[in-house]
């Protein structure tokens, strides 16, 4: 997370209590604060799109602005920690920054809570799988855990494939099922061609860890940005504190 804070420059903040006085120096503050994060969050957000491989419009949308106030005057700037679906932005781009490890992702979760992907093991798609923004597609993804019994409850209502007409039809549960063939541990996928049914793997389970280098300089960017910035916008939020002041009693 990134903090902008109280600048200072003494000079500054001397203009600033000449021209405002105490009563209204909270107020510039606050908005050179917030202002100052605005161009952090749209710089961070154009490099984002230009240094990560492919992001998806959902990445593109993850970073947050909480804005500074008089009594809290520093504004923040981070990824977001919720989105209706899929992994929160703050656990999966935060390898991106940091680099190390991935963590778990929910296809991943969901096939050890049922006993079928090991401890030690990782779930890696078929890059022939893969969509344009190089990820497993999220129905894809149902689909698979509905025809191994393993997808989540949602409600009181689950996606497994079961046995009713509606299921059969699908064909989830006959299409995927869990193997090792020709050495390759995995999901495999039954499909039927011009030239009569095969096998393909979708999902391979590996026995290491997937690792990120550290892609996104975050921290240097948005260090950069307020560096260049903030001195003008709070020269700028004094001008605007000094216009828009009620006239001294």
């Amino acid at each position: 997370m990134i903090e902008i804070k109280t600048t200072t420059n003494v000079q500054l903040l001397s203009r600033a209590l000449r021209e405002l006085g105490e009563k209204q120096l909270p107020f510039a503050i606050a908005l050179a604060a917030t202002r100052t994060g605005q161009v952090v969050k749209k710089t961070l957000l154009e490099e984002l799109g230009k240094q990560v491989d492919r992001p998806t419009p959902q990445t593109l949308r993850s970073l947050f602005l909480k804005p500074a106030t008089k009594s809290k005057p520093t504004a923040r700037v981070w990824f977001k920690d919720d989105f209706n679906t899929g992994i929160p932005a703050d656990k999966y781009l935060q390898a991106q920054v940091f680099g190390g490890a991935r963590r778990p992702k929910r296809l991943e979760i969901a096939l050890r809570k049922r006993g079928l992907l090991g401890g030690d093991e990782w779930a890696i798609p078929s890059k022939d799988i893969l969509n344009q923004f190089g990820n497993m597609p999220g129905a894809l993804a149902v689909r698979i855990l509905s025809g191994l019994g393993a997808a989540e409850t949602s409600a009181g209502v689950t996606a497994n494939a079961s046995g009713s007409a509606r299921s059969r039809k699908k064909g989830n549960a006959r299409r995927y099922f869990i193997a090792k063939i020709a050495k390759t541990r995995g999901v495999w996928e039954r499909k039927q061609t011009a030239f009569g049914s095969a096998i393909r793997p979708v999902v391979i389970f590996v026995k290491r860890a997937p690792n990120y280098r550290a892609a996104f300089p975050f921290f240097e960017i948005a260090e950069e940005t307020v560096a260049k910035n903030y001195s003008r916008i709070f020269m700028e939020a004094i001008d605007h504190a000094v216009a828009t002041a009620r006239p001294r009693k």
